[in-house]
């Protein structure tokens, strides 16, 4: 009996978990395509993180996968807004490894003190 009860309940979210699908976002195997892009602004606070999507066999279009707080948005990378966004989450990113980079020591190397 539990097993069976067991088996329905591992059946079904696999089945959920296959047909994830929400606002052009498409789970395949273990890739992860944009099929249509998605509609409404976000802002460059709110995105987690970022990929880019190539054109290819498992992915039909070109496009920008944005991790929000809230959701997976599905943006066009031809358009001047998605450049700018962009531009604008490259910069955090570097800006985020410099200052890793600077914190942290290397190689065991003491951290460098700024001059006071």
């Amino acid at each position: 009996m539990y097993l069976q009860s067991a088996a329905v309940i591992c059946l079904t979210v696999a089945f959920l978990l296959s047909s994830l699908e929400g606002k052009g976002v498409q789970m395949q195997r273990d890739v992860q395509c944009c099929m249509q892009y998605s509609e409404g602004k976000v802002r460059t606070k709110d995105v987690l993180r970022f990929e880019e999507q190539t054109e290819g066999p498992d992915c039909s279009i070109q496009a920008v996968i944005l991790y929000t707080k809230r959701a997976v948005k599905c943006a066009d990378p031809r358009e001047r807004k998605v450049q700018r966004l962009l531009r604008k989450l490259r910069r955090r990113q570097s800006m985020k490894n410099h200052k890793t980079m600077w914190l942290h020591p290397h190689m065991n190397l003491p951290v460098m003190a700024e001059p006071k």
